[in-house]
C-alpha cells in the first residue's frame, strides 16, 4: 500500500483504536477488512473501511487543522498550510503535509473595501448610540407607544420635577405640550394634582405618559368616583407608580393615588413628598379633623422627615385654602391647612382653582394664631424676607396654586377687593395678572438641592404650541414667575426661560393643528 508519510495513513475506526489498546487488531482479510478478535465472550466481527462521505469529512477536518494551529501560534506568520492528497488506495487517505507558501500581497481594492467596511461599522454604531439616547428616530408608530430613553436633570446632589393640575381631557394640545416641555427640561417626574383627564382615564394616561412616563398622581374632586367615567382607581391602573422610591400608604388608605408619601431620590433623599386627598366629598372622603388617623399620619410623616435629616417636606393636594380665584375658600379644610402651616412644611402644592397663585412665606407665631382665609389679611402671618422672590429655608410655608394644566382659566381678583391678595406675591388668571402679560397654560418646574429649591413657571398661551410642545409665542409677553427658598435667601438665579437641550433630546411624535382645533392634538386616529 502506497503512503506519503512513514506511518500508516489508513483511517482507523474507533473500534480498532479500542482493540489496539489490547493488542487485538488482526491481519487484513481478502475483502479489505481486518479481523478483529472480540472481547472474551463476544463473537468475531469485521471492521469496515471508511465510506466516501466519511473520507470527505476527514479531508475537511484536515484542511481546518492548519488554521487551528495558526491560532495557537504553531506556524510561521508568513506561511500557509496546504493538503497534498495521494490516490485513494483501498480506503486509505493520505495525511496532510506542511508546505510553506508566501502570502500574496494584498491588493489595493481589498484594502479599500476593508477601510470602507470599518467606516461603515463605526457609522452604524454612532447612529445606534444616538437612537438609543433619543428614544427613536421617527417617533412612535402609534399613540400608545412611549418615547424612549430621555435626559433627566438629576444627580446625587439635585433633581427637578414638574407640577400641574386640572389638566383636561385627552388630546388637549396645551396639556400634552406641557408634558413635552417637562421632558425637554429634564424633569425627573411630573406631579399631577388631580382633576386629570375627566372622561377618559386610559386615553389621558397614554397622552401624558408618552413624554414623561414617571407620573405621580393624587385624586381631585373629578377623580374621586363621583362620576362613573372618572375614577382614580382607573387612573392608577393606567398610570401606575413607576418611581424607584417606595410608597408609604396613609392610615386606612388601601391604594396608591389617594394618600401616600415617598422620598426622592431613593438613596440619600433630598425631599419627602406627602400626597393627600383633603376636601374630597365623593366615595373618596377622608376625615382630616383634629387627632384623626389621617391628620396624625401627616404629622408623623413630616416629623420623621425632619428627624431623618431630609432637607425638604412638600405636600401635594388638589383642593386649595387661601385663594383669590373663583373657587370656594379653603375647600381643603381649614384645620388641615393650619396643621400643615404649623408643621412648617416647605411647600404646599395645590390646584382646583384654574389659576396660578404663589403666596408669600407663611408661618404661625405668637402674633399669628391662624392664617385667616375669610375676609381679613393678617400681616403677622407673613414671614418678612426682604424680597418677594426669595424666602429663607425653614422659616415658613409657601403655597403654590397651579391649576393651569389646560382645562380653561378662571378669573382672579387682584384689585384689592379680596383681602387675601395680601398673602400673595404673584397671581395669574384669565382676566388679570400681576405681571400685566398674556396668561397661559403649563406647569411649574422645581429644582431641588440640599440647600435650595428654585421654581419657575413654564406657561404658553393656548393654541401657540409647536409640534414638539415648545411655545411659539413671544415669551417676553407671557406671564412668568420664579422664586427660590434657600439657606441664604437671594433672588433666584434662573434663566429667563427654560432652555431646551440639543434637538435630539426631544423627538416630536405628534403634530398640533392650531388652526383646525387650537386646543386639540392630532394623533392621527384614536
Amino acid at each position: 500500500m502506497r503512503t506519503s508519510l512513514r506511518r500508516t495513513n489508513r483511517v482507523v475506526t474507533s473500534t480498532e483504536r479500542t482493540h489496539r489498546s489490547y493488542g487485538q487488531v488482526g491481519p487484513r482479510s481478502k475483502t479489505g477488512t481486518r479481523e478483529v478478535p472480540p472481547f472474551p465472550g463476544m463473537s468475531r466481527r469485521r471492521v469496515r473501511g471508511p465510506a466516501p462521505y466519511e473520507k470527505d469529512e476527514l479531508r475537511a477536518e484536515l484542511e481546518r487543522t492548519p488554521g487551528l494551529l495558526q491560532d495557537l501560534g504553531h506556524r510561521p506568520p508568513d506561511s500557509v498550510w496546504s493538503v497534498r492528497q495521494g490516490p485513494d488506495l483501498d480506503g486509505d487517505v493520505i495525511e496532510p503535509q506542511p508546505v510553506a507558501k508566501r502570502l500574496p500581497e494584498p491588493r489595493f481594492g481589498r484594502r479599500k473595501f476593508a477601510a470602507a467596511l470599518v467606516v461603515g461599522l463605526l457609522a452604524a454604531v454612532a447612529v445606534g448610540w444616538v437612537l438609543f439616547h433619543t428614544g427613536a428616530g421617527t417617533g412612535p408608530s402609534s399613540s400608545s407607544d412611549f418615547i424612549g430613553p430621555r435626559w433627566k436633570d438629576e444627580s446625587a446632589t439635585h433633581f427637578s420635577f414638574a407640577v400641574a393640575s386640572d389638566i383636561g381631557e385627552p388630546g388637549n394640545a396645551d396639556s400634552v405640550a406641557l408634558s413635552a416641555r417637562a421632558r425637554t427640561a429634564g424633569a425627573s417626574f411630573l406631579v399631577a394634582l388631580g382633576d386629570l383627564g375627566y372622561p377618559d382615564e386610559a386615553g389621558w394616561c397614554r397622552d401624558i405618559r408618552r413624554y414623561v412616563p414617571e407620573l405621580v398622581l393624587v385624586a381631585g374632586n373629578h377623580d374621586d368616583g363621583q362620576s362613573p367615567n372618572s375614577d382614580l382607581a382607573k387612573y392608577a391602573q393606567a398610570c401606575p407608580y413607576t418611581l424607584s422610591s417606595p410608597v408609604v400608604l396613609g392610615n386606612g388608605t388601601g391604594a396608591y393615588g389617594y394618600e401616600y408619601s415617598f422620598d426622592y431620590p431613593r438613596t440619600n433623599p433630598l425631599a419627602r413628598f406627602i400626597m393627600i386627598s383633603a376636601g374630597l366629598e365623593g366615595p373618596i372622603s377622608y376625615n382630616y379633623s383634629a387627632e384623626s388617623p389621617h391628620e396624625e399620619w401627616i404629622e408623623a410623616m413630616a416629623a420623621e422627615a425632619r428627624d431623618r435629616g431630609i432637607p425638604w417636606v412638600i405636600v401635594g393636594v388638589h383642593k386649595q385654602c387661601i385663594t383669590v380665584g373663583a373657587k370656594d375658600k379653603c375647600s381643603m379644610g381649614e384645620h388641615i391647612f393650619e396643621e400643615l402651616v404649623e408643621a412648617n412644611v416647605d411647600l404646599i402644592l395645590v390646584g382646583h382653582d384654574h389659576a396660578y397663585e404663589r403666596s408669600k412665606q407663611l408661618a404661625e407665631s405668637d402674633s399669628c394664631n391662624s392664617v385667616n382665609w375669610t375676609d381679613e389679611f393678617v400681616p403677622d402671618c407673613v414671614v418678612s424676607s426682604g424680597s418677594p422672590n426669595a424666602y429663607p429655608k425653614g422659616k415658613g410655608t409657601v403655597v403654590v396654586v397651579q391649576g393651569v394644566g389646560g382645562d380653561g382659566l378662571d378669573n382672579v381678583t387682584i384689585d384689592g377687593s379680596d383681602p387675601e391678595i395680601g398673602y400673595f406675591d404673584q397671581v395669574m388668571g384669565r382676566n388679570a395678572n400681576t405681571e400685566s402679560r398674556a396668561p397661559g397654560f403649563g406647569s411649574v418646574f422645581y429644582k431641588v438641592t440640599a440647600d435650595s429649591m428654585t421654581a419657575e413657571t413654564d406657561f404658553c398661551p393656548s393654541g401657540k404650541v409647536a409640534a414638539d410642545g415648545q411655545c411659539l409665542a413671544n415669551l417676553n409677553s407671557v406671564f412668568m414667575d420664579r422664586f427660590a427658598i434657600s439657606k441664604t435667601p437671594s433672588d433666584p438665579v434662573v434663566s429667563p426661560r427654560i432652555t431646551p437641550p440639543p434637538p435630539h433630546e426631544l423627538v416630536p411624535p405628534v403634530s398640533i393643528s392650531a388652526a383646525d382645533a387650537p386646543r386639540r392634538m392630532a394623533w392621527g386616529r384614536r
